[in-house]
């Protein structure tokens, strides 16, 4: 199988990067391969994207930028997107990889009005009948790990919604056969979230947030492997 390209989108903080690696690290742990089944290209950081040809899927990480911020980089991934959409390869945004293929096929992406969320959260799939083949692997009700301002405000033309949140409408969408969108972080952990929650503890804590609640409210079993696992699947069967 030809590789699978990571599109890293930006980095984690000091601390997370110096203990557990960044984003790219915590997708490749989280799909179970080694690290020669991937190339990373750290587009945030203007290093050209390879060929699609050379390629077999695709994942685009979370980022601290958002992608309402409309930077040179941004544009460079909205135009390789385009040229991967007509080559029909699998293609998986986590989170800002989410928000910037929406709005690369024309939806909207905007500050959430519901508000931040960040923490572990209930996603309900909205497909009972005919499961998604990424979420089929998935209980129709599960938990995942979420930490983003921005949202999908708008679906791009033709897109799927296929599961939400209390503050989310669009927690996972897909477009034609074989590209998917998932707001949540299948590569975080518990313990990834914490720190996230302890370094915004203060912002937290002044907009009446309780920090820990964030994280303890629900079950805490780890679904996002399974998720990445599952792309690998449809990437190894295309």
């Amino acid at each position: 199988m030809k590789p699978i390209l990571i599109i890293k989108a930006g980095t984690t903080l000091p601390e997370l990067k110096a203990t557990v690696g960044d984003f790219d690290d915590w997708i490749v742990t989280g799909t179970g391969m080694t690290r020669s089944s991937f190339i990373v290209t750290s587009v945030f950081e203007n290093v050209p994207l390879p060929q699609p040809d050379y390629i077999s899927a695709v994942i685009i990480s979370g980022s601290h930028s958002n992608v309402t911020e409309n930077l040179p980089w941004m544009k460079q991934a909205n135009r390789w997107l385009l040229k991967a959409a007509h080559k029909n390869i699998p293609v998986l945004g986590i989170c800002f990889g989410h928000q910037i293929i929406a709005r690369t096929f024309g939806g909207i992406v905007d500050y959430n009005p519901a508000g931040w969320e960040l923490g572990l959260v209930p996603i309900k799939q909205k497909n009972k009948i005919k499961p998604d083949p990424l979420f089929s692997v998935l209980p129709h009700n599960f938990n995942a790990f979420v930490s983003h301002k921005q949202s999908v405000i708008k679906l791009p033309q033709g897109a799927e919604v296929l599961a939400s949140s209390e503050k989310e409408a669009v927690q996972a969408f897909r477009i034609q056969q074989n590209i998917w969108g998932i707001q949540f972080h299948p590569e975080f952990t518990t313990s990834i979230t914490k720190t996230y929650l302890d370094f915004h503890r203060a912002e937290l804590l002044a907009e009446g947030e309780n920090p820990p609640a964030r994280l303890t409210a629900h079950s805490q079993k780890e679904w996002g492997p399974v998720v990445l696992k599952q792309f690998v699947k449809i990437v190894e069967n295309s």
